[in-house]
Order: C-alpha cells, then structure tokens, then sequence
C-alpha cells in the first residue's frame, strides 16, 4: 500500500473544508424558573401576649401576734398543722384576766348601788323642797298681813332656797353616779375582751406555716405567734411596665399558666390592678387567683402569659414577608401567567411562626409564596412544586 503525504498547506486545507461542511450547533435560549412553595391567606387565632412571672401567694394569710401579754399556757398546732376556721390556736394564762373580771362585775355592783342611793337622796330633797315652798308661801302672806315677824319671812325664804340646792345637788350626784356606773361597765367589758383574747382561733381554714413561740414562754401584747395560710386559694402576684397599664383589665384580660416546658396548665383571669403606677420603677402590680386544678404552692415562681389580644384573622407565615425600606414589608404573588408579583403587606400580631394580615382583602383567592421568595425578583416565572390548603377559620396553629 502507497502512503499518501499531504504537505502542511494542504493538510490545513482540507481541515477547513472538513470544518466547513458540518452543522452550526444551536444555543438553548430557555428561561430558567424557580421551584416555590404558595398558599393563601389562612384563617388562624392571633394573639398578642406577654411571657411573665409572678409569684404565687396565698389570698387569705395572716400573722397572728399576741393581743395581750403573758405566758403562752397552750400552743395547740404547730408548722405544718392544718386547722379549721374556729379551731383553738394558742391560749396565753388566763387566771390573772378572770379574777379582773369578777373585780368588775363587782365595781357594777357598788356602782348600781350609789345610782340608787343618789336617786333616794333626789326624791327625799324634792319632798323637803315642797315643804319648803308651803313654809314660804305661808309666811309670804302672814308678812304682808303684817301678822308676823320680817325674820320669819326671810328664815322660810332661806330653808326654801336651801332646798332647791339640795334637789341640784342630789340630781348632780345622780349624774356622777351613772358616769361611774357606765365606766364600770366599760371596765367590765374590756376585762371581758382581754379574756377573750388571751384565747385565739383560726380565722379560716388554713395551714400553719411557721410558729414564732414555743409553749409556756412569755409574750407581749403584738408579739408574732402564728403564720397561717389558706392554701387551697391562691394567686399570682406580678409587676408590670405602666406601657400596659390601660391594656389591662380586670375581669376581661386573660391569663394562661404555665409549667416549666411551656405547656399551658390552665386559664383564669386578672382580678386585680394596682389603682396607680409606682413612680419609682414605673411598674404596677397585677394579681389573679389560679384555678383549682393547677397544683401549686404559695411562694414559688410562677411562668404565665398574659393575653392581651385574642382574635382570628387572615394571616401568613411571618417568614415569607420581606422587608424593605422604611419598616415596608412585601410578599410575592403568582399571576395568571405563572410568574412573581412583589405586593405590599400591612402585619399584624405576629404569634409564632404565623403573621396576622391587616390588608387581608388584597390578596383573596391569590397564592402567596412562602417558600423560596429570596430567590425571587419581580416577574420571576415560578415552578410551583406546592400549594398548602388553607386551615378552617380560627384553627390554630
């Protein structure tokens, strides 16, 4: 077989005739989309709330301090005792009050006695104050029939006089009398009270938290015995930044307790606010009473969110919403076409992961993109890989 040699002219010749002959290839000018992730507006429970804590107290407490001095004789309970309402706490020596007591009923006595004695006095004085004035009236007319002597006339005069002073007399010691009897009285009633005192009951059913005495030791009148709490009624107390203030409002704002995971273990409402703002940390104080069946103990610290707002309403998910300037926030729409429309929206309460639409009537019936949106522009052709069914009105979450 003969070699055929091509020199290099020629052999550049024919690489581009070769070249020449074939088919110029075709650029593929087909515009790329974008996967998304729409929905439409779905109808939800939005709430506007604040997390706080407070700390739980018991709504009936007392201290019990001694009302009169002396030795604690019988102390009844002790830390931890559960009493009922009536039931004897304590009793301070009673001896000493129960003979003051005898002593007064027997100054009533005495007293009652010289009233008696004063009002025999009065009536006596009357009857030699009638005597007087017939005496006066009798020598008034033998003086002037000149039938007796001026000295007579002037000795009935004075026995008269004499006699009135007498009847004021008794009549003022009638009123000294009755002011003694009545302060005997009141003697006997305090005597009374101190006696009662020295013997001190429940005043509601309760627990006994902390004594501050022990048996047979002496007290004085004010001196912390008991500490008594009803635990089966309790509230949380809290304080609040005075920006809520007027937010609040007893009976109607709710509140949701809370174990430590978040899970709600119950709902009540507030029942008291502070009628003013402290000046100093600009704070007020709430208080709620928990329900029966959230377990707790007075003195711990208690999670809660204190609902402000609770409404459904037409919302997104707060993550498909774009910030741009100014605080204006858009989403992306899908047209007829298949394509991105960047549309203003209005937020509302945001609760969790879901934002509440204000301008809701712009986007009914419209898909919304909810995934994907940061690779998005205006116009954008979309590849719609989902659409979500909206949830029943006021599902949550």
């Amino acid at each position: 077989m003969k070699k055929i040699i091509l020199s290099g002219g020629a052999a550049l010749l024919l690489l581009v005739i070769v070249t020449g002959c074939s088919k110029p290839q075709k650029k593929d000018f087909r515009e790329r989309s974008v996967r998304v992730e729409v929905q439409k507006l779905e109808n939800r429970t939005f709430r506007y709330q604040l997390p706080l804590q407070g700390t739980v107290m018991p709504l009936e407490h007392a201290t019990i301090s001694a009302k009169i001095s002396g030795t604690v004789e019988q102390l009844k309970v002790e830390s931890g005792d559960h009493v009922k309402a009536g039931d004897l706490l304590f009793e301070v020596d009673r001896k000493v009050l129960e003979n003051q007591v005898v002593v007064k009923k027997d100054e009533i006595l005495v007293k009652t006695a010289a009233l008696e004695s004063a009002k025999h006095a009065k009536a006596t004085a009357e009857i030699k104050l009638k005597q007087a004035q017939l005496d006066l009236d009798r020598a008034r007319k033998l003086d002037q029939a000149n039938a007796t002597s001026k000295s007579n006339f002037e000795n009935a005069l004075t026995a008269f006089k004499t006699a009135q002073m007498q009847v004021e007399d008794a009549q003022a010691n009638i009123v000294y009398a009755e002011a003694q009897l009545k302060q005997a009285r009141s003697n006997l009633d305090i005597a009374e009270k101190n006696l009662a005192d020295s013997k001190v009951y429940a005043p509601f059913d309760c627990v006994v938290t902390e004594t501050f005495v022990e048996e047979n030791e002496f007290v004085s009148v004010g001196k912390n015995i008991l500490r008594l709490e009803n635990q089966k009624e309790l509230e949380i107390v809290t304080f609040i930044s005075a920006v809520y203030y007027h937010q609040v409002v007893p009976g109607q704002t709710k509140v949701e307790i809370l174990d430590h995971n978040g899970k709600v273990l119950g709902s009540c409402k507030v029942t008291y606010k502070s009628p003013s703002v402290d000046p100093v940390s600009r704070t007020f104080k709430l208080k709620a009473v928990i329900p029966e069946n959230v377990k707790t103990v007075s003195g711990m610290l208690c999670d809660f969110n204190l609902v402000m707002t609770e409404k459904v309403a037409p919302g997104l998910p707060a993550d498909c919403m774009m910030l741009r300037g100014n605080g204006r926030y858009i989403v992306f729409t899908v047209d007829e076409r298949g394509r991105a429309i960047a549309k203003d929206v209005q937020r509302g309460i945001i609760d969790g992961s879901y934002c509440e639409v204000v301008n809701f009537s712009d986007f009914e019936n419209i898909d919304v993109v909810i995934s994907g949106q940061t690779f998005v522009n205006n116009n954008t052709l979309l590849d719609i890989v989902k659409k979500n069914a909206p949830a029943p009105a006021g599902q949550g979450k």
